[in-house]
């Protein structure tokens, strides 16, 4: 995680995506189509997106909200909660970037003394897993006890591995490192728990030199977040390969390009 990380969260918002379809139990002779109100946001870091200008680096919301039509309009569900969650599930996994998803549907007219019922889900309000990587050569069983606690002030250790030592890979010259990761289940977003793990680097006493390979007290690393593989370099480092498949053994190695 580099150190000067520093991001600029920019919300894109779709409202009132009006669509048809078969809402409740339905009886097929006599069901009729209803209208159903769509409107969803979400944030993701747009400083590459509006340095370059170049579409490239955005994300597509005209692709998002295509696919949602797609599987909305003139399609069948009990409950316009089914169809909610649904949405948010589908904007959730379109991209890791993207953070405090927020979905409403509403259905109007369906109760005889209000104008609609709606259904909101705040990704504000949902937990996040992640898998969090440590290593450190520096005290290091001192600094995994402080990271762990740090850790919990924040979220939940749902599971580690064991603490394992392993051999400097790419700058030999230093002491052995001990290394680790834990599931964890967060409220905060990618771009909240990165600053929060830069934090606990900093608190521990870390300084980054030009050589990133350097002995550390501690690095803490986002290895997984809400199933995306956040650290490309995963593959560069057998023992991160193993916590991936102890931790969340459905992530498979194939989806290490996502």
């Amino acid at each position: 995680m580099r150190s000067n990380y520093n991001p600029k969260l920019s919300t894109v918002r779709v409202e009132n995506l009006r669509l048809r379809a078969f809402i409740g139990f339905i009886d097929w002779e006599t069901e009729k189509l209803q209208d159903v109100i769509i409107s969803f946001s979400f944030q993701y870091d747009t400083a590459l997106a509006s340095e370059t200008d170049n579409v490239q680096n955005a994300v597509d919301y005209k692709k998002i909200t295509k696919e949602i039509i797609d599987f909305t309009d003139h399609q069948s569900f009990h409950l316009i909660e089914t169809l909610a969650e649904k949405i948010y599930a589908h904007i959730q996994t379109f991209n890791a970037v993207l953070q405090d998803i927020h979905v409403k549907v509403e259905k109007p007219h369906a109760l005889r003394f209000a104008d609609n019922v709606l259904v909101e889900i705040e990704g504000k309000n949902r937990y996040n897993t992640a898998i969090i990587a440590l290593g450190s050569n520096i005290n290091s069983e001192e600094n995994f006890t402080k990271s762990l606690t740090y850790l919990q002030q924040f979220g939940f250790i749902m599971q580690r591995t064991a603490f394992v030592k392993t051999k400097p890979l790419k700058f030999e010259n230093q002491p052995e490192f001990l290394n680790g990761a834990v599931l964890f289940h967060t409220q905060k977003n990618l771009s909240e728990l990165k600053m929060h793990l830069k934090q606990i680097e900093a608190l521990l006493g870390r300084v980054r030199t030009e050589n990133k390979n350097a002995p550390r007290e501690i690095d803490l690393d986002i290895t997984t977040y809400n199933g995306f593989v956040i650290d490309k370099d995963v593959e560069e480092f057998p023992f991160l390969i193993d916590f991936l498949q102890q931790l969340q053994p459905e992530i498979q190695l194939s989806d290490l390009g996502k």
